[in-house]
């Protein structure tokens, strides 16, 4: 980014501010354009979506803040205008947005899970307000009924826009206040919110911004949900504080027609995109060649991948199939990041390649200068030298001020400290506080290397195996196997970890042999792995339990597997074989 762009995002000391000059300087420049179900656009130009935010801002401004500084708003929208200015409404209001994921077809059916957790985030922040469609307020109210205080529930599309200059439009945020409470998206059955402020999200998207080199001009496209923080940080209010024109989907639309994204970077001549491997995997796997004539994807610069391991093989499968379009290599940048830490903590050199391990690439160094991440031996609490295998440990300006009401865990997870060689005084001379992450990483030429997590390490005749290494190599064995998750089970607690690895299929019926596919897996994980794993199953699509941010659940994974809770297509174990039970 040029110096004086640089400057001038430092001057807008939060994304408040940044929208706010971008609605008085360039006003009738489109902020974003979102693709609905039925086919129609939702456009805003920067001016009206400072007045949709500044109208819901108004109303937010009304509300109680009960016994917390700021009133805490939660947003239980689906992708789209309204999410995007609701949550930049909160932050005019100087009102804490809290994320939450909005029923899909299938909860509004089931439910029960749906309303468990929106109990329990309800209870745990006491938000003045839930922003809904009103088709929701219903639900929402049976669910909130026995939470004091019951909050307003309200929906966007009802709340009129307020014009430049009147009471919902003045700036409140301030840099050290709250911004937003990340609900981090894992299997546990008590939610954990990452208190992130306007200061951790000013600093994590100004570096994004000089890194990348992202300002006005430029254009965006995505799917993520909004919910998640890869969706609403990186590919909402990164491109429009940068001043540039964004163009959504959603996610569900994406996994339809996965086409549909790269006919969307193409049209627009989007230079930046944001997705997980699966998504870059999936455009290789569901996008037939002869589908993809036409596209020209030369103005894209930046494609970054994260949220999950960044693999081997996804960056060269997407790297070849779209060269012939435009694709330039050095434009897939993996990165790394989490919520805790706001948004992106490496990132690639835009002129480097990634450095490649095993299946594992690079996600670069550190994004920022005053950011310190560390590869720790968690046993030890001392820096691993480079090659060796050990905890992600972060400390900067990006890392959230610790978990909403959790102290204990605020402790343990964001106060850690480097002992022996390296350790040494933050920038008050205090000692240094270092986020842990729980993510397993390598230094490996001067990049991170992420390589698993480890509460899903896999310790089978004594040797630690991750089980995103076998899972890479079960997904490229066959080309029915869609997503594998791999995991140990232990028939009782002083057995050795026997190792079953599940795989969706990407299509199967009465003309599939499963018994190919299931012995190339075992095959394949035993030829690279050393590993003959104890059992192998197929599933359906979508079996796999993940996160709400498309993360596998491992251990939910090995829960199923054991108690008999998959619906099995066909499976094999050490000496049977069945299909369509568990065996």
């Amino acid at each position: 980014m040029p110096s004086t762009t640089l400057r001038a995002a430092a001057r807008h000391s939060t994304l408040a501010h940044a929208l706010t000059a971008h609605a008085d300087n360039q006003p009738d420049t489109l902020a974003l354009s979102y693709a609905r179900p039925d086919g129609a656009h939702d456009r805003r130009t920067y001016a009206e979506l400072y007045a949709q935010a500044a109208g819901i801002s108004a109303v937010l401004r009304e509300l109680p803040a009960g016994e917390h500084a700021q009133p805490f708003v939660l947003i239980a929208l689906p992708n789209g205008v309204d999410y995007v200015a609701s949550f930049f409404g909160c932050l005019l209001a100087d009102a804490v947005g809290v994320t939450f994921h909005p029923p899909t077809m299938s909860t509004m059916r089931a439910g029960k899970a749906w309303d468990r957790r929106l109990e329990q985030i309800l209870r745990d922040c006491e938000p003045s307000a839930v922003l809904a469609p009103r088709a929701l307020h219903g639900r929402i109210g049976e669910v909130s009924a026995g939470v004091s205080p019951a909050p307003l529930i309200a929906a966007p599309e009802d709340i009129p826009v307020e014009e430049r200059g009147t009471g919902g439009g003045s700036l409140r945020a301030r840099p050290e206040r709250l911004a937003l409470l990340q609900y981090t998206s894992g299997s546990t059955s008590s939610p954990k919110g990452a208190m992130v402020s306007h200061a951790n999200l000013a600093h994590n998207i100004a570096h994004i911004r000089r890194n990348l080199g992202t300002g006005p001009g430029q254009s965006a496209a995505g799917w993520l949900p909004l919910f998640h923080d890869m969706g609403l940080i990186g590919m909402v209010c990164h491109p429009l504080t940068a001043g540039m024109s964004l163009h959504m989907t959603t996610p569900t639309g994406f996994l339809r027609d996965p086409l549909s994204w790269l006919r969307t970077l193409s049209a627009t001549g989007s230079t930046f995109t944001i997705a997980p491997d699966f998504g870059y995997a999936t455009a290789v796997r569901k996008v037939p060649e002869e589908h993809r004539t036409g596209l020209d994807l030369s103005g894209l610069r930046h494609a970054l991948n994260g949220a999950e391991p960044v693999r081997r093989g996804t960056v060269e499968a997407f790297c070849e199939a779209y060269a012939p379009y435009g694709f330039h290599p050095h434009a897939l940048m993996p990165v790394y990041g989490l919520a805790e830490a706001t948004l992106v903590v490496t990132c690639l050199d835009r002129q480097a390649p990634p450095a490649t391990r095993t299946e594992r690439v690079g996600c670069g160094a550190a994004l920022a200068p005053d950011m310190d991440v560390a590869v720790v031996d968690p046993a030890t609490s001392r820096r691993c030298p480079p090659g060796t295998v050990g905890e992600i440990w972060i400390s900067g300006p990006s890392v959230a001020g610790g978990y909403w009401g959790r102290e204990e865990a605020t402790r343990e997870t964001f106060h850690a400290t480097v002992s022996g060689a390296g350790a040494d005084a933050g920038a008050d001379g205090e000692e240094r506080r270092f986020l842990r992450t729980g993510d397993l990483g390598v230094w490996h030429e001067g990049q991170l290397c992420v390589v698993g997590r480890i509460k899903d390490v896999i310790i089978h005749r004594g040797t630690n195996h991750h089980p995103q290494d076998l899972e890479a190599t079960a997904e490229e064995c066959h080309p029915l196997v869609a997503r594998a998750a791999a995991f140990g089970v232990r028939d009782e607690p002083d057995q050795d970890e026997q190792v079953v690895v599940v795989a969706e299929l990407l299509e199967y019926g009465d003309g599939a042999d499963h018994a190919a596919v299931l012995a190339a897996i075992r095959g394949a994980v035993l030829e690279e792995h050393g590993i003959a794993p104890a059992a192998t199953a197929l599933l359906p699509a979508g079996a796999v339990p993940r996160t709400t941010s498309g993360k596998l659940r491992r251990a939910e994974a090995a829960r199923r597997w054991s108690s008999g809770a998959f619906r099995l297509v066909a499976a094999w174990r050490r000496g049977e074989s069945s299909k369509g039970e568990q065996p």
